[in-house]
């Protein structure tokens, strides 16, 4: 590497084919432009401005592969970058935490790949690099890695030989059969059902289906359908979720099919690697040491195929933002048993998993305050609604509410439990959709006991523990409903 002034001048160049994927990536910029000026600018004037714009995009291309460089200084991958303004980013290696890899189908056509370098710092990748061959990328993570470990002094185990893939344990593989288990699971669709639907009863009432289907069954000879009226409207609404449900099932499994096909879970000395996807191919690095919670879930759906979910919180990284992820978040086993599960997180979290937790329940005071806060809900949603249309007799729709809320309640404080370790701290809420969250011990950054109005009429507190890879609020486990003095002892041993 050169020097220029005491600062290090990167040499090593992007693929040649790089150009290419800068202009399609511009292409959804520059067409809706180009579109709206072709519209609004006058016939003759109309060759001076569109053709500027479908040149901007190949020379703004040409000329970010010709600018972009990266190299291996002594400390640090530099990095230089812009168009106009020229930037010189050095990213110390013992921050780097991982160095994923993203391939679509262009990319595996033609050999490349996008290289994406992640910080502790978290808030996404730290550098994008677009686009090396597959050589350059491995050779690039080989080397951060092995300058990484030999600046912190690590063992020989965990270094990586350049330019060969290293070898590693496989944890978990999926078959086809789990994707098509996977996607039956997901219920990530129900939205667009609902928006169907919607739209459907909207559009479709008794008079239109009389219309359309009374012709059509008095030629087929079964006239007397004509005469049922709202049971046909009924009918077809039952048939029309029947067919919302199938199609929004078979495009949930033909989703899961196409991104996580190939999946593959390996343990290379302290990292964890994923790697998946049909069209687009993503390799995903989970350092060890970062992980900060391990999240397991299991919905009605997951129970009835036993089956779990695995995600972890990790410090550093952008998340899934395909899967709605936020923050540090990645999944760890989108779906595998429960022996799997017990296996992979004494994996992820190696020397914390072997103690029995000894699980403590909520307050005695739990059940009788959702039931409560149920039924009030429930009866604030009925009973304008049941006097507007029945009058009097609305009065009885809160009552219907009572079973409900009381079965709430009493699941609830049944299968919401912790537990605490030596090493771990396990909180396991919920009846229907039940989480388990796993937090070592040693990755607890904050510990807040807070006391709502509510909380003090129940005597009870709620306990929060926030990690490095919790992001935004909705990712800290809170521990509700606990006793107060319980709250206390627990906030005072996770703190000492």
């Amino acid at each position: 590497m050169r020097y220029e002034g005491g600062q290090p001048l990167p040499e090593k160049r992007l693929h040649p084919l790089s150009w290419v994927f800068q202009l399609v990536g511009s292409l959804g910029a520059v067409i809706p432009i180009g579109v709206a000026v072709a519209l609004g600018a006058e016939r003759g004037g109309l060759f001076w401005v569109v053709v500027p714009l479908l040149l901007l995009g190949p020379l703004g291309a040409l000329w970010h592969q010709w600018v972009y460089r990266y190299d291996f200084a002594d400390d640090g991958l530099v990095i230089r970058d812009g168009l106009i303004f020229r930037n010189l980013r050095q990213i110390d290696y013992r921050r780097i935490e991982n160095i994923d890899t993203q391939r679509n189908l262009l990319h595996r056509l033609l050999g490349v790949a996008d290289v994406k370098v992640e910080t502790s710092s978290g808030g996404g990748a730290e550098a994008t690099i677009r686009v090396l061959s597959l050589d350059d990328a491995r050779t690039l993570s080989d080397t951060v890695f092995a300058r990484r470990d030999a600046l912190k002094g690590a063992t020989s185990t965990d270094d990586h030989d350049a330019g060969e893939p290293a070898e590693g344990t496989t944890l978990l593989t999926l078959p086809p059969g789990e994707l098509v288990m996977l996607g039956l699971i997901d219920n990530r669709n129900l939205l667009w059902v609902g928006a169907v639907l919607g739209a459907v009863m909207q559009v479709v009432n008794v008079e239109t289906l009389q219309r359309l289907l009374g012709p059509v069954l008095r030629d087929a000879g079964v006239a007397w359908l004509d005469q049922l009226g709202l049971a046909v409207a009924v009918l077809l609404a039952l048939a029309t979720l029947v067919a919302v449900l199938a199609v929004g099932k078979i495009l949930s499994v033909v989703a899961a099919l196409v991104k996580y096909y190939g999946y593959r879970l390996d343990e290379q000395g302290s990292d964890l690697r994923v790697r998946h996807g049909l069209f687009t191919r993503v390799s995903v690095t989970l350092r060890v040491p970062r992980i900060q919670v391990v999240h397991q879930l299991a919905t009605p759906l997951h129970r009835l195929f036993r089956r779990v979910a695995l995600q972890v919180d990790q410090a550093g990284g952008g998340g899934d933002p395909e899967a709605g992820q936020s923050g540090g978040a990645r999944p760890l086993a989108p779906i595998c048993t429960p022996a799997q599960a017990e296996a992979l997180i004494a994996r992820a979290l190696p020397g914390m998993t072997g103690h029995q937790p000894e699980w403590q329940s909520l307050s005695s005071r739990t059940g009788h305050r959702l039931a409560r806060l149920w039924l009030w809900c429930w009866t604030a949603l009925t009973l304008p609604p049941g006097l507007w249309w029945l009058g009097v007799h609305g009065l009885w729709l809160p009552l219907a509410g009572v079973p409900l809320a009381l079965i709430h309640g009493h699941l609830y404080a049944k299968y919401t439990r912790w537990a605490l370790t030596p090493d771990l701290l396990l909180f396991h809420r919920g009846w229907l959709w039940r989480r388990l969250a796993v937090v070592p011990r040693n990755r607890i950054q904050a510990i807040r006991l807070t006391r709502s109005p509510f909380d003090r009429r129940y005597r009870m507190s709620e306990l929060e523990v926030d990690t490095a890879g919790g992001g935004l609020g909705k990712r800290r486990v809170r521990l509700p409903y606990l006793d107060r003095r319980v709250a206390a002892r627990l906030g005072s041993a996770l703190y000492h």
